[in-house]
């Protein structure tokens, strides 16, 4: 698993809270693909760190 500092995990959950409705999906999967192909988030970031980041943000 990649290491994901505080910091960036916490930007990343806000980027997904405030941006929850323009996902195509709720699938952690497809939103983690949505994010890497936007450049926003790294692409070594795992499917179940972004669940994490999800109940975060509070939308999973």
């Amino acid at each position: 698993m990649s290491c994901l500092t505080r910091k960036l995990q916490q930007k990343l959950a806000r980027y997904v809270q405030r941006n929850s409705d323009s996902f195509n999906s709720q699938d952690p999967e497809l939103i983690r693909e949505e994010l890497v192909n936007k450049g926003i988030c790294p692409s070594d970031v795992t499917t179940d760190q972004l669940i994490l980041i999800m109940k975060e943000a509070e939308i999973a």
